[in-house]
């Protein structure tokens, strides 16, 4: 039993020896993220580059799933046991920077000569803001559009989508039109969709043609019972139920209708979504469109995640220059320009000619560019994660059919919404 005891202590002794930081005098910092097998391979790939070029650091790559990244991080700070640079997903970053668990970078900034605001985008420098500091480097940025199967629609006969939007006649009812146009049955069952309807929070677009909003200017008051949105939400209700445009939920189990298996016209989503789509579909040609418009007009919605830096690292300065690393001209260019991971958030990197040329779909990148340019910003705030659930609980209610009466699920909506919003939060 005493040697047994003896033993495990030596295992731990040489365990925690592993562990720690080579004595070889570099300076050894850990990097967090999460993604796809093929996105997480790149970024070892990074990594290593920047070790390379910068023989005095050394970085290491955690890598989480994406299922479980968002409670790891939580524990990993609380526990005061996180890594000196993580990737947070915009959704969350409110709610974690107000807990003081990330450094501002403002110094590290000021300090940095080669570093300049003006050189991106400002939404990607706003979202790293809060109460007037700046604390987080913008990466996995872009904005939403349509993905369009351009077979089915020259099989449908139908008008080109960007060619319509070129002229200012792709809106939302035409969209309709389309989808319902490229629905098909055979024998009483549904063989192809027209589209799919998005969720929240990609469906929010919608919700602004339509006139409507989510929340009052001081986030104090929901507004999703308000004419405009209840319209958009009933609009797309109806895509699916009187429409029978877009799959039900059951018809779209085991990704029988996705975009991927070319039984789907349109899809609204990310620029993130490109190279899946160029790895998966060979039998069919598409490209990407604009946001159709409302009686409101139409713009997009962009979002980022944020490379923040942890308060108690013992190496910021070896931190931001791997941040800086992350989103320098060279690394944009491959990951954006090459690889379309994203959208660039400088802005010279946008208009290359590198990034605007493509040689495989999406072959209309300005698409991209004037989506982001036109863009606006979600209201994430703290409580983001609070009161879309209760948004999201009456959508799906809404989506599936139970009560088909957007006016009636928004209005339940809208109360449980206030209701959390005038909750005291708790830390």
């Amino acid at each position: 039993m005493r040697s047994s005891v003896k033993n495990l202590a030596l295992a731990a002794a040489v365990c925690a020896c592993a562990c720690g930081p080579p004595n070889d005098g570099k300076v050894h910092i850990r990097y967090m993220a999460w993604g796809s097998p093929e996105q997480l391979a790149l970024e070892q790939q990074l990594c290593a580059q920047f070790n390379r070029e910068n023989p005095d650091v050394s970085v290491s790559f955690l890598r989480v799933p994406a299922s479980a990244y968002a409670n790891k991080m939580v524990v990993m700070l609380a526990s005061r046991t996180a890594p000196d640079i993580m990737r947070v997903d915009h959704y969350g970053f409110p709610s974690l920077v107000r807990k003081d668990y990330f450094l501002p970078v403002d110094g590290l900034a000021a300090k940095d000569k080669g570093y300049h605001k003006s050189d991106f985008f400002p939404m990607t420098i706003q979202e790293g803001e809060y109460d007037s500091k700046f604390y987080g480097l913008n990466v996995m940025f872009g904005a939403e559009i349509v993905y369009y199967n351009k077979t089915l629609f020259r099989a449908a006969g139908l008008e080109d989508p960007l060619v319509l939007a070129n002229r200012g006649q792709w809106t939302w009812e035409q969209f309709r039109q389309d989808a319902i146009a490229l629905s098909k049955t055979r024998d009483g069952r549904p063989v192809q969709f027209g589209c799919a309807v998005p969720s929240f929070p990609m469906n929010v677009p919608v919700i602004w043609a339509f006139g409507g909003r989510l929340l009052s200017e001081d986030h104090k008051r929901s507004l999703v019972d308000s004419a405009g949105s209840i319209q958009a939400f009933q609009f797309l209700s109806d895509l699916r139920w009187k429409d029978h445009a877009a799959p039900t939920p059951a018809q779209a189990a085991n990704s029988a209708f996705s975009f991927e298996s070319g039984k789907l016209g349109m899809t609204l989503d990310w620029m993130g979504l490109s190279p899946r789509l160029r790895t998966a579909i060979h039998d069919f040609d598409w490209d990407i469109c604009p946001l159709p418009t409302g009686p409101a007009g139409g713009q997009s919605m962009v979002k980022g995640n944020q490379l923040v830096i942890y308060k108690e690292s013992e190496h910021p300065e070896a931190a931001w220059r791997f941040m800086r690393f992350l989103t320098s001209p060279q690394v944009e260019l491959l990951l954006y320009g090459k690889l379309r991971r994203n959208f660039p958030t400088r802005i010279a990197v946008a208009h290359s000619k590198q990034f605007l040329d493509a040689t495989a779909p999406p072959y209309h990148t300005r698409v991209f560019l004037n989506a982001v340019e036109h863009a606006r910003q979600l209201p994430i705030d703290e409580r983001w994660s609070e009161w879309t659930q209760a948004l999201t609980s009456e959508q799906d209610v809404l989506y599936a059919g139970i009560d088909r009466d957007a006016g009636a699920c928004m209005r339940r909506a809208a109360v449980k919404i206030d209701k959390v919003l005038n909750e005291e939060e708790g830390f």
